[in-house]
């Protein structure tokens, strides 16, 4: 009898725990459009969106403190809109649509006369724009350098254009309305017309070699893998010519493809910096001021990765021929176990650690310091700068494994699911994989923990990052320990949409 009890007493604790995995579907996307309409009705600009709002509307923050006046595009109003686009997609309901339109419509608006986009916008136009340069170049020290000074062009850096761009397209593709593609077909005039022959591209659009500090000269010139930018680009050409049919970009996305190639080191530093000069080697070059030239972890790694996407669009081997040495390069300049311990590093299995520049020439590492006044770069790993790191972890025996998979294929297995050669249409396939936002875990408990927020809420406040704590004068008001946050309003809804998906 007693068994039978503690079975029965079981199974109803299954039974409630299984009750519990079922949070019905009605109270979720009641919460989804509770939260949407204070971001569209009460945050929003004109459709467009900063970062972080304090919860009184009485201060606000991009990347850096902004103006009322201001919306951010780096990680902000296109984001926005794939998630609004996401929501509409899943639940049909016309209000997410308007959501998206009205932040495209923000985009379209703020679209450079060039075709790309900056860092942000400002609704009160460019004087005031230049009013706020000016207060970050007094207030902000360290980290700002890319809003340290107006250049009044576009930007690649952090996926601004890219972001936009595509965001643009899948309204188009969504909508068919002409006014959505007009800005799309702008903006690969801009990344056709800013790709170097060789088929790289600059960190910003229209060139500008204005901003000299010191002996080094503007590196926004440089051609730019940093952030994604060079990566992002062929995608963004790659989802023009197969989306959008647009055979102008099939050239351009060829040579950009080549250029990674060219621009890999000779061995034993068979790596990638995070810029290349535009000199007779397309060396290395300095980008801020704690960034040297130098070869880069990171970026070798991401190369190397392209290059095998690029293998298997178009089944040529040269672009596997040297990514032995890329690996080789990797192995050279990672950190052993006891160097490690010195650094109060670890990573994960299967990765490496390695310096986040080495020298140009030595493969010795460089390391990054500050001071009130300045950075400097020296080859002391004591005392390091913070918001920056030194050192990077390289997932390198993925890499390995995608390469030996890829050797073990014949060209037509590797090459089935190419866009230019592959046997079956991949469009809807590629479009998800380019517009692929952050994925969050959809686990009951965090679902019934962002419900639990929004039932006394309107929105799912979140922290200020370390950057935008700085003040540079905008207000003597204390920073909130709260804030209205884009970022948690994306991630809540990622988390949504996974959970009534599945």
């Amino acid at each position: 009898m007693k068994m039978i009890c503690m079975a029965v007493m079981l199974f109803i604790t299954l039974l409630s725990a299984g009750a519990q995995k079922n949070i019905p579907a009605s109270d979720i996307k009641t919460a989804m459009m509770k939260a949407t309409r204070f971001m569209v009705e009460k945050v929003s600009n004109r459709g467009g969106y900063l970062w972080n709002y304090s919860p009184d509307f009485s201060r606000c923050w991009g990347e850096l403190e902004a103006k009322p006046s201001m919306i951010w595009i780096e990680a902000g109003t296109p984001a926005m809109g794939n998630v609004f686009l996401n929501a509409y997609q899943l639940t049909g309901e016309s209000y997410y649509l308007k959501a998206a339109q009205a932040a495209a419509d923000a985009l379209i608006w703020g679209q450079h006369p060039s075709g790309g986009w900056p860092y942000m916008l400002d609704f009160s136009g460019e004087i005031s724009l230049k009013q706020w340069y000016s207060k970050v170049q007094k207030g902000y020290i360290h980290c700002a350098q890319e809003h340290a000074h107006y250049y009044g062009n576009c930007t690649y850096d952090d996926a601004a254009t890219y972001d936009s761009g595509m965001f643009l397209l899948r309204m188009y593709l969504l909508t068919l309305d002409p006014k959505y593609k007009y800005p799309v077909e702008r903006c690969l005039d801009f990344v056709l017309e800013s790709q170097y022959p060789i088929g790289g591209w600059p960190q910003r659009y229209p060139l500008r070699y204005e901003y000299v500090k010191g002996d080094k000269e503007d590196y926004t010139s440089f051609i730019t893998i940093n952030d994604g930018v060079h990566t992002n680009n062929i995608n963004f050409l790659l989802a023009c010519y197969t989306l959008l049919g647009e055979t102008r970009a099939l050239e351009p996305l060829q040579r950009a493809m080549t250029c990674v190639l060219a621009l890999q080191g000779g061995k034993p530093q068979a790596g990638w910096a995070m810029q290349h000069k535009l000199d007779l080697n397309y060396s290395p070059g300095h980008a801020r001021d704690f960034e040297p030239a130098g070869y880069a972890a990171t970026a070798t790694a991401e190369m190397c990765r392209n290059l095998m996407r690029f293998y298997r669009w178009t089944g040529d081997t040269k672009y596997l021929a040297r990514i032995p040495d890329a690996f080789e390069f990797l192995e050279s300049i990672r950190y052993s176990d006891a160097q490690m311990k010195q650094l109060g590093k670890s990573v994960k299995p299967g990765q490496i650690l390695c310096p986040t520049f080495v020298e140009v020439g030595t493969n010795r590492p460089l390391y990054l310091h500050n001071d009130p006044d300045h950075y400097w770069v020296d080859y002391d790993y004591h005392g390091l700068i913070t918001h920056y790191s030194s050192t990077r972890a390289i997932d390198l025996q993925s890499l390995k494994d995608e390469y030996q998979h890829l050797l073990s294929l014949s060209k037509e297995e590797a090459t089935k699911d190419s866009p230019f050669i592959g046997q079956t249409d991949i469009s809807g396939t590629l479009l998800s994989h380019l517009m692929r936002g952050k994925v969050q875990q959809a686990d009951t408990q965090k679902v019934d923990s962002l419900l639990t927020i929004l039932k006394k809420k309107d929105y799912l406040p979140g922290r200020l990052p370390s950057v935008s704590k700085e003040n540079p004068g905008f207000s003597d008001a204390p920073l909130p320990s709260e804030v209205i946050s884009i970022k948690e309003y994306m991630n809540g809804m990622s988390t949504f949409i996974q959970y009534l998906t599945k």
